[in-house]
């Protein structure tokens, strides 16, 4: 049964009234803000440090996978960085964040608009990276430095700890901001795109096969394998970096393919670029797993996943196949033996992400419910909106506007950029 918005605000409000602990301002935390790539490297030590300590960590927060994004994307990103008293001893908490510029019709200005910073790279799950021994008092200050930087809303969806969202929130309930916890359903409200399901994975695919899947889904399982891999003439490939090219347009396209009426060409080309870039940087840093399944020379489909090899995880990103009369022996199979590689490899875990769509609980995933939370500023006038890094950006947007003859926004926009300028 689906949730509803009035039992999902229910689950928040008792997770905000759980987080009430006092946070002293004289923790000794001290709260920096990094908006360079040099300044993100000098990090790298640390931060990976930190990785290895916090239980709630992604491959997502992980700084490989954050390099790849802020690397490509200067001044549109800013990590705060969390000390504890012993600054010698690294960072104890760290919040990266991406920067938008959002032209705002009806105040006629530019807005700086604040999202995950994973998101650069379209980021399954966002957050903090933390030392739990810190968590209370870390994210309250990393909250205090950022109300005094430039914004009009910040919006962070997918966090996935069980925790953190609440106590960061908190640090904002007063007179000075809306604090919003938000569903997110897609697909007509059939999908709650908030729950992530997952499998987690026993010693032996036996038993997982044994005791995990539905009755219907085990035994399909099992007559497919027997009728298609050891007796038939299906067989799977797992992309490397020679192969990656190839493995990856099969994948893609059979995706476009499937999708190209619904969301029309342009928008299925678009997603289908996030996904490889998805891939891509996955390939990079050494954490793509990504099976093809063949009848003789012929590609029937593939599954991209991100790897995360510090929490034994094994991230479904996005599945691409034929849809010919064997379509539903082909998604399975790939599932089942993409569960069996995770297994064989020593994974704990294999993840579906986003959306509570039933075929992944006939594998016997259980869910986890990640956080979407809005905080905006009420008193825009009062308060700097637009943050400097912003400005190329703007001025970029101001060129626009002159291009397409909307003489008034160039006007109010620049006398802006003037303002911020002084």
């Amino acid at each position: 049964m689906l949730d509803q918005p009035d039992d999902i605000q229910a689950r928040i409000a008792a997770r905000m009234a759980a987080a009430t602990k006092v946070v002293s301002r004289d923790s000794g935390i001290q709260v920096s803000v990094i908006d360079t790539y040099e300044g993100f490297q000098a990090l790298r030590p640390g931060w990976m440090a930190l990785q290895a300590r916090d239980p709630e960590g992604t491959i997502f927060l992980s700084w490989a996978w954050l390099d790849a994004a802020f690397r490509a994307a200067p001044g549109q990103w800013r990590v705060l960085v969390a000390h504890g008293p012993d600054r010698n001893a690294g960072p104890v908490c760290v919040m990266p964040l991406r920067l938008r510029v959002h032209w705002s019709r009806s105040r006629s200005e530019f807005q700086t608009e604040i999202e995950a910073g994973g998101r650069l790279l379209y980021s399954e799950y966002t957050g903090f990276l933390c030392d739990p021994a810190f968590e209370d008092t870390a994210i309250a200050a990393i909250a205090r430095r950022l109300q005094t930087l430039p914004w009009s809303t910040l919006s962070l969806r997918y966090e996935s700890s069980r925790n953190r969202a609440a106590l960061f929130a908190q640090s904002f309930a007063d007179n000075d901001f809306d604090v919003s916890f938000r569903p997110y359903m897609i697909n007509d409200g059939a999908t709650d795109n908030l729950l992530c399901p997952h499998v987690p994975l026993p010693g032996s695919y036996e038993t997982w096969l044994q005791t995990m899947p539905r009755p219907g889904t085990r035994q399909k399982i099992r007559r497919f394998s027997r009728r298609f891999l050891t007796n038939g003439d299906w067989h799977i490939s797992f992309a490397t970096a020679r192969t990656f090219r190839r493995d990856v347009d099969i994948l893609l396209g059979f995706w476009q393919e499937k999708w190209l009426a619904s969301k029309g060409a342009e928008a299925a080309a678009k997603v289908a670029a996030n996904y490889r870039l998805i891939l891509e940087t996955a390939l990079k840093i050494d954490c793509l797993f990504l099976p093809v399944l063949w009848q003789g020379d012929r590609p029937l489909g593939a599954l991209g996943h991100v790897v995360d090899h510090e929490m034994d995880r094994l991230h479904f990103i996005v599945a691409g196949r034929d849809t010919g009369s064997d379509a539903a022996a082909i998604g399975l199979l790939l599932h089942a033996e993409s569960i069996r590689w995770g297994i064989e490899n020593g994974f704990a875990d294999y993840d579906f992400c986003h959306g509570n769509e039933p075929y992944k609980y006939s594998f016997g995933a259980r869910d986890l419910r990640v956080s979407y939370f809005t905080i905006r500023r009420k008193a825009l006038g009062n308060s700097a909106v637009l943050d400097r890094l912003c400005l190329p950006t703007a001025l970029a947007r101001v060129q626009t506007f002159l291009e397409d003859g909307k003489h008034d926004r160039a006007l109010a926009g620049v006398a802006q950029l003037a303002r911020l300028a002084r």
